[in-house]
């Protein structure tokens, strides 16, 4: 990983049977990676979070929001002038500044155009003269094409935006700031090929670009595919700029954390010089997305943490491994669709101590497993890893969460029968996520038992629980063999 902002890249030199390689197998450096983070005016204790949580994980590039419409509210100054220096103290801030304030607009919102578009250019003059120590980039608005963040009904063909952007740029670069172009939502190089009619990208150093493959880009044909038409538009037009994904990531909102992890994988692995991820922390709930209140449930959980600072999968193996880790994990760990395994077994929390353990019996006696896991358990993963490791073709990995009844049902397609450990077993966190603890526990079970019973040949289901579920029972006589129990000899009868 680099986080040096300066690095420029460079294509690597081209060997001499470079025409006989495969594109994989040519070397390119890997992108520098930040985080996109928007903070809302007050959110001084998540500032403090998200710094120590990029700190732990060695990142030192932030990418985030500058509103021109909070500016001009009672408390936008002093907010700002708080924020963007105490960020700059830790990591390398790339501001984006962006939404017009309503009373400014030719419509009364923040994605509005605004009546004056020489206003923008203002604004960004007066934030280089205040703040331009805290950073060397400055990004010009964010998802111009997208009519959430830039209304295009009220500007057809992006005139306004043309003038307003290319003014903008012109300006902080005669201040000595390098730009960049608001990224693109969806990719689409004819809309970055009016930017070159307008005139804007004669002041441009960066192109963004966002991506959401599985989340919110359903007709996704690779990042490969979508930077060279990006790529190609500016070779035709005779353009050095850079290409930056300047916001990309995945939301857990299915639970599936593992194809979050290789999301970051494969935006790593994209033909560009810089990767922002979005987000390290969920979206508070309680607050609204730019689509609106819980309007699209997606937007809320794209963080590594959820809102209430539970590490997801990816963070997890990140912070104990860095990046290599990620990538060690992305490559053995697949759902990818395999042969069917003959006389399977499932077990559900295969990768756990109990189910890893009854796992390794059953292949020793030769049967075949199929272990559902979502990881969430710290190092359970190295379980899988052994079992793989040694057993190869007979044990199957499907990484989803029992919330997830479809994953639960291509998990359950060659099962004849079904161990069932997976469970939320800390009484704490029960306490504390209630809802967490009845999703996983008993909606989990739920639909285990469901997918189960319609399938053509029901397998047999055995449920496992755990001692904690009665109690003292200080109520209760028990015995063994006519002798009464303490509760020392039944517990420890239970462990056993």
């Amino acid at each position: 990983m680099n986080d040096d902002p300066s690095r420029q890249w460079q294509p690597p030199s081209e060997p001499a049977n470079a025409q006989d390689d495969p594109p994989h197998q040519q070397p390119r450096p890997a992108p520098a990676i930040g985080f996109v983070e928007w903070f809302w005016p007050g959110d001084f204790d998540r500032v403090e979070q998200i710094l120590a949580d990029m700190k732990s994980l060695g990142v030192t590039d932030l990418r985030t929001g500058v509103s021109w419409a909070n500016w001009f509210t009672p408390w936008g100054e002093r907010w700002y002038a708080w924020l963007l220096p105490r960020l700059a103290k830790e990591v390398t801030v790339m501001p984006c500044f962006l939404y017009t304030p309503p009373s400014l607009g030719i419509a009364a919102k923040s994605s509005s155009p605004p009546r004056n578009t020489k206003l923008f250019a203002d604004f960004v003059d007066v934030m280089i003269t205040r703040f331009g120590q805290c950073f060397e980039y400055v990004e010009l608005w964010n998802e111009a094409n997208n009519r959430n963040e830039w209304d295009w009904t009220l500007d057809p063909y992006w005139y306004n935006f043309g003038e307003m952007v290319g003014s903008a740029a012109y300006w902080a670069r005669e201040r000595g700031k390098k730009t960049v172009l608001a990224g693109m939502s969806p990719i689409d190089p004819n809309w970055l090929n009016l930017m070159f009619q307008r005139g804007v990208m004669d002041h441009i150093d960066v192109v963004g670009v966002h991506g959401f493959p599985g989340t919110m880009d359903s007709n996704w044909d690779g990042w490969q595919a979508n930077i060279g038409r990006v790529r190609r538009e500016l070779d035709m037009n005779r353009s050095r700029a850079e290409i930056w994904i300047t916001e990309t990531g995945f939301s857990t909102w299915r639970h599936d954390e593992y194809t979050q992890l290789r999301s970051l994988v494969s935006a790593l692995d994209a033909p560009v010089q810089r990767v922002y991820w979005y987000a390290l922390h969920d979206l508070n709930p309680d607050r609204p997305t730019v689509e609106g209140f819980h309007s699209d449930e997606r937007g809320y959980h794209f963080g590594l943490k959820t809102a209430n600072g539970i590490p997801k999968l990816l963070y997890r193996i990140w912070n104990g491994g860095g990046l290599d880790a990620v990538r060690k994990t992305a490559v053995y760990m697949s759902n990818e669709r395999r042969p069917p395994l003959d006389d399977a077994v499932l077990i559900t929390g295969g990768a756990g101590f109990i189910g890893s353990n009854l796992a390794h019996r059953l292949l020793e006696n030769g049967r075949n497993v199929i272990i559902f896991d979502n990881l969430s358990r710290h190092g359970v993963e190295e379980n899988l890893r052994w079992l793989t490791d040694r057993y190869a073709e007979r044990v199957q990995v499907h990484l989803g969460d029992m919330r997830d009844r479809y994953a639960l049902r291509l998990a359950l397609e060659d099962a004849r029968e079904v161990f069932h450990f997976a469970a939320q077993v800390a009484v704490t966190s029960s306490m504390t996520d209630p809802m967490l603890d009845f999703g996983v526990n008993a909606l989990g079970t739920l639909n285990l038992l469901e997918e189960a019973r319609s399938l053509r040949h029901p397998p047999s289901v055995v449920f496992t629980s755990t001692n904690k579920v009665y109690g003292a029972l200080g109520d209760v006589t028990l015995t063994a063999d006519g002798r009464p129990l303490s509760l020392p000899e039944l517990e420890a009868t239970c462990d056993e």
